[in-house]
């Protein structure tokens, strides 16, 4: 009975760490898409020289993109793997 109690408990932390971490995931996602679609205002009125720093930024930007969205899938599957 007591191995049941404890195994919920480290269960639980776990959970909880793991919905922290897609909190925190989540949040890196909107930063990175927020300032992408800035960047993309600030390139349609901006000059040619300027263009193609903000054009860079962009592709940097879309890069973390992909990177939080393939922690964003990995934490997701962590998770499921717990509850199962």
């Amino acid at each position: 009975m007591h191995h049941v109690i404890v195994f919920n408990f480290l269960t639980e932390k776990i959970q909880k760490y793991f919905e922290k971490k897609l909190k925190d995931a989540l949040q890196k996602l909107q930063l990175h898409q927020d300032r992408k679609k800035h960047l993309e205002t600030i390139l349609k009125t901006t000059d040619n020289e300027s263009k193609i720093n903000i054009e860079e930024e962009i592709v940097k930007q879309n890069e973390f993109i992909e990177i939080w969205k393939k922690n964003i899938e990995k934490i997701n599957e962590q998770i499921k793997k717990l509850q199962s």
